[in-house]
Order: C-alpha cells, then sequence, then structure tokens
C-alpha cells in the first residue's frame, strides 16, 4: 500500500514556552559538631555572632539618626533608669 505524504502544518504552533528559570540552589549544608569542645566553641561563636550583628545594627543606627528598632539591651536600660532616679532626686533637694 502506497503511503500518502505527511500533511504540513499551516501555521506554527501558538504554545511558547515561557521563561525558563533555574530551579533555587540548595543551601549548604550545616553539619554539627560531634566533639565536645568543638560543641562549646560552636555555641561561643554563636553568641558573639549575635552580639556582634546588634552592635553592628547600633552603630548604623547611629549613624543614621535614629534608634527607635534598637532599645538597648537591659543593662543599658537599667543604667538609664538609674541615672534617670538620680536625677530627679537632686532636683528634689
Amino acid at each position: 500500500m502506497v503511503q500518502k505524504a505527511l500533511k504540513k502544518k499551516d501555521t506554527a504552533s501558538k504554545v511558547t514556552k515561557g521563561n525558563r528559570k533555574a530551579p533555587k540552589k540548595a543551601a549548604p549544608k550545616k553539619l554539627a559538631p560531634r566533639r565536645k569542645g568543638a560543641v562549646t566553641d560552636a555555641k561561643i561563636l554563636k553568641r558573639h555572632s549575635a552580639a556582634l550583628t546588634s552592635a553592628t545594627e547600633k552603630l548604623i543606627a547611629s549613624r543614621v539618626g535614629h534608634l527607635e528598632l534598637l532599645k538597648g539591651n537591659r543593662r543599658e536600660i537599667e543604667k538609664a533608669e538609674r541615672e534617670k532616679k538620680e536625677k530627679e532626686s537632686k532636683k528634689k533637694k
């Protein structure tokens, strides 16, 4: 049996592929330390990095000129309250 010639499409396909985005890369794995000394080092590092971040934020905020986001830590707040009380007691005398 003789086959007929293939029919060609009159128009190109209307469906176009959208902009393909590459999948997000996975974050690097963080392996928890196992040795006792390494565990304590990791805890200390975590504490110090938090303090460093807060100090950096304070520095930037002071340079910008507003500190409404950063009220200070507990010691600074207590110190300010004590100074306020001392000023009030001096005014009364």
